[in-house]
Formats: structure tokens, sequence, C-alpha cells
């Protein structure tokens, strides 16, 4: 019964699936925009807020800030060393754009 079901809806199940996955998939795109900007704000209030010698406390608490916000949806798929690594590359790449308006490597990491 179940498997005639199947056989015979095979293109509209198909298409349904596809729907969805597209929904999905916009969805997420647009919370990792909310996280990125949510992670540089952090950035600069930790920038703010702590000295110039607490580098590790700065990015201990922009990880926590961010991994303890995230949406529900993303949570259980994400690890707390996914956002650190994310965390990571986003303040490269600010900090590569930050030195000559261009992100072109110019900065080591």
């Amino acid at each position: 019964m179940f498997l005639d079901f199947i056989t015979e809806n095979w293109l509209s199940i198909l298409v349904v699936i596809g729907i969805l996955s597209y929904t999905v998939y916009l969805s997420v795109t647009k919370q990792w925009t909310s996280i990125r900007e949510f992670a540089y704000a952090m950035m600069l209030l930790a920038e703010r807020t702590f000295g110039d010698k607490d580098g590790k406390i700065k990015f201990n608490f922009v990880v926590n800030l961010v991994y303890r916000n995230l949406p529900a949806l993303i949570k259980p798929f994400v690890k707390e060393e996914d956002i650190a690594k994310m965390i990571q590359t986003l303040y490269d790449t600010a900090k590569d754009f930050l030195d000559d308006g261009v992100i072109n490597s110019s900065v080591k990491k």
C-alpha cells in the first residue's frame, strides 16, 4: 500500500522534498547572515570592554555569546568549536580589510 503510493506519486514527492529543502536552505542562509552580523557586533563590544592584552578572554566572550544566542533550529547541528572557527575566520577577514581596505590576505594570521 505505502510502496504503491510512492511509486504512483514519486514526482510529486520529489517536488515537495525539493521545495522543502530550498525553503530550509533559504532560512538557514538568512540565519547565518544574522549570526555573522551579531558576531561582528560582539567583537566590537569585546574590543571596547576588555583590555588590549585580553585577546583570549575577548575571543571566548564572543564565542560564548554567539553560541548561546544561536537560533534553536540551528543549535543542535552546530558545536561551539564550529562557532569558534567561524569567529576566527570573521576576525581574520575583518582585520585584513581594516589594514588597507581590501580583503587580500595582507595580514598574517
